[in-house]
């Protein structure tokens, strides 16, 4: 096939209306009529009725259900009056939506342009000939439709036999697909159950992926590594790129998932765009294929990338101890390093004060780096003390930890759910008195007040699930022997390797600045609190 840089314009003839060939190739595998093909008709229809095509725009793989191709830009020219219209192999060419079709049509219409087949006669000036081109453009996206059903229905049964929407090989395993060529078999062909099993070379460097991944390693570093150390090409034999390591790791596949998008979802994914939900409703679904890691290896590496996506990209490599850890108590925001005249990250201050100003930050914070490190190091030895767990409840919540967050945790669980009970006998109620007296509510409120009973119960389910997820908090003492160790070795760790093992047991350390005093004075304490990994976050746990 040829690219669109192997189209030139045609050189300038004397004498015939000029006109834009236009050229799309379709992404649907059985309208995919070559571009040379079209190129030929267009020419060959232009010499027949005396136009002269003067250039050409070309979409090479780009579907006919939307217009964000470059016809547009030749719709354009034509406004402008570079051209009188723009010639197609077939009208199929232009468009196959019918709202699109009628939209942009009207645009060259109404400048006095027009839109040729080469292939299809019609006069669209005449009743009969617009006629034949608006039944030729429903039928066209007929065709259009018929095919995406096909397309859904097919999924839909690959879904419920857990296989991919589409059968092809995938990394770290080895396909055996429905159909196998086979000369002894009736039509050349023999049919066998579709499925995946472990590729005995591959599927240890996917774990291997997983586990580089969650321990830090970003993507561009794993992309040299396949792809400079190892020589590993991906399933289609292609060199890795960091897209696509990406995009191979947060499908799921080789956890033993199928990442779809949700069929009830309204955003016409894979109809009109196709860069991803727009409405967030992609579902991991089991597959069929056995699992290469574990689903505990699954759920690091989501809680690892859900962690990364919101650290700013400077801090996902560790420069300093608190580098990502550190956070302003007052608007919640990071803190970050600056560097003063005496020394290179010195002071931590609050992002957002610094580059937003006071209406994101009021307060503010300026504290010096070493003091929140002995902070943390501070916590550390209280918490890798041998006897901290046979502290009195009081002596306990002195040492800064909390008395008893699970039983807190239970507690707003408990009322969580008796206001959910509460909610739904109350719609019950509603429902079961409206049905028997109809015409006792005024207009409108029934529908009302059942649309703001059942809104806060959407909250509150939304609150249970919140609470779920922190009741799944490890405990402690699978943390004791690591703080211990890095107290140990604390002098002797440099300030990446602390950050790396912090960040196993600490969300963050939040510095919290207030001034004391007035005027010259006047000067800011600094208090610091530890949100370890092992109790209910405080910044996420449902408040009642």
């Amino acid at each position: 096939m040829n690219t669109p840089d192997t189209f030139r314009s045609s050189p300038p003839e004397p004498g015939g209306e000029p006109w834009i060939g236009y050229i799309r190739v379709s992404t649907w595998k059985e309208e995919k009529i070559s571009d040379t093909l079209q190129r030929t008709a267009i020419e060959q229809w232009a010499a027949r009725t005396g136009r002269r095509i003067s250039d050409w725009v070309i979409d090479l793989d780009a579907t006919g259900r939307n217009f964000k191709r470059k016809i547009m830009q030749a719709i354009t020219r034509v406004e402008n009056g570079e051209a009188r219209g723009i010639a197609v192999w077939r009208y199929s060419r232009f468009g196959r939506n019918r709202t699109g079709n009628a939209v942009n049509l009207a645009r060259l219409e109404a400048v006095g342009g027009q839109l040729e087949s080469a292939t299809e006669a019609s006069d669209a000036r005449t009743a009969v000939g617009e006629l034949q081109r608006e039944m030729i453009f429903a039928f066209g996206n007929f065709e259009s439709n018929r095919a995406g059903e096909q397309w859904r229905e097919a999924h839909d049964h690959r879904r419920a036999l857990k296989l991919p929407a589409t059968g092809r090989g995938r990394f770290g395993y080895i396909w055996h697909p429905r159909r196998v060529p086979d000369p002894e078999a009736p039509g050349g062909v023999r049919l066998q159950t579709e499925r995946y099993e472990f590729h005995p070379d591959y599927a240890p460097v996917v774990e291997e992926l997983y586990e580089r991944k969650t321990a830090g390693d970003g993507f561009g570093a794993l992309t040299h590594w396949m792809n400079d150390e190892l020589g590993i090409p991906t399933s289609r034999g292609n060199r890795w790129a960091i897209n696509t390591v990406q995009r191979y790791l947060d499908s799921g596949f080789a956890a033993g998932l199928l990442h779809t998008h949700d069929p009830e979802c309204p955003c016409k994914l894979g109809q009109e765009h196709f860069s991803g939900c727009r409405n967030g409703r992609m579902l991991y679904l089991p597959g069929a294929q056995p699992p290469i890691i574990t689903l505990d290896q699954w759920e690091a590496y989501q809680k690892h990338r859900a962690a990364t996506k919101v650290t700013a990209p400077r801090a996902r490599v560790a420069t300093y101890t608190t580098t990502g850890l550190a956070r302003c108590g007052h608007c919640r925001g990071g803190a970050v390093a600056r560097s003063s005249r005496y020394a290179r990250g010195d002071t931590l201050v609050c992002y957002n004060h610094k580059t937003k100003g006071r209406s994101a930050c009021e307060q503010g914070l300026y504290v010096d780096r070493v003091k929140v490190e002995a902070a943390l190091l501070e916590w550390l030895r209280r918490e890798a003390a041998p006897d901290i767990d046979a502290l009195p409840p009081t002596a306990r919540a002195e040492h800064g930890e909390a008395l008893d967050p699970a039983a807190r945790v239970a507690q707003q669980r408990a009322r969580t759910q008796a206001e959910i009970g509460k909610v739904d006998a109350a719609l019950d109620r509603l429902v079961t008195d409206h049905v028997m007296n109809p015409g006792k509510y005024p207009e409108g409120s029934f529908e009302r007040v059942r649309d703001q009973l059942a809104g806060r119960k959407a909250v509150l389910v939304g609150d249970l699930a919140k609470l779920s997820a922190v009741e799944a908090t490890p405990q402690r003492e699978e943390f004791t022997a690591l703080a211990v160790g890095v107290v140990e070795e604390w002098e002797t760790l440099d300030g990446r390797a602390r950050n790396s093992i912090l960040k196993e047991l600490v969300r963050r350390i939040v510095c919290t600045a207030r001034k004391v005093g007035h005027g010259k004075t006047g000067r800011l304490d600094v208090s610091f609190e530890v949100h370890p990994v092992w109790e209910p976050d405080p910044w996420e746990v449902v408040n009642s």
